[in-house]
């Protein structure tokens, strides 16, 4: 009898391990993906000199392409919010990103340079929708990346 009882309390150990290894996996990859997707995003920016309509075509195509899961616009500003509660972030409709604009020195009009200088900041959340995960670890999901593009001079 001893041996049974052993025997099972192997078998559940093993199971309790390899759902703990692919959920660790699920996640790994998850965040491979967002932190793939904020740097694209960052180099598209810049690329265009902003965020604009061609930046943001670009932008979803790429998201479609390497399979990112996205949070819709709600979760986004929902995990926005718990971070960062400055506002001025604008995040587009079911993207899983969001965006802000900052001025630099307050340089709105380009009164000191002439020519307004601004930077964006971007954030991806990592979203990792493993059943078992989000019913005992509910703020999982709440993992984010967040990067600046360089200083773009507007015209």
């Amino acid at each position: 009898m001893r041996d049974a009882i052993g025997g099972v309390f192997n078998i559940w150990f093993l199971m309790i391990f390899i759902v703990f290894v692919s959920g660790y996996l699920a996640f790994s990859v998850s965040y491979s993906k967002a932190f793939k997707v904020k740097n694209k995003i960052i180099s598209v920016i810049e690329q265009y000199q902003g965020y604009n309509d061609n930046a943001a075509e670009k932008i979803d195509q790429y998201i479609d392409k390497l399979g990112y899961n996205r949070a819709s616009q709600a979760q986004a500003e929902e995990r926005l919010g718990k971070f960062d509660t400055s506002g001025g972030w604008t995040c587009p409709n079911n993207t899983g990103y969001c965006y802000k604009k900052t001025y630099v020195d307050g340089d709105e009009n380009g009164s000191a340079t002439g020519r307004p200088k601004s930077y964006y900041s971007v954030v991806t959340f990592v979203n990792v929708e493993i059943p078992i995960f989000e019913k005992f670890l509910p703020y999982l999901s709440f993992f984010h990346t967040s990067g600046d593009t360089m200083t773009i001079y507007e015209d």
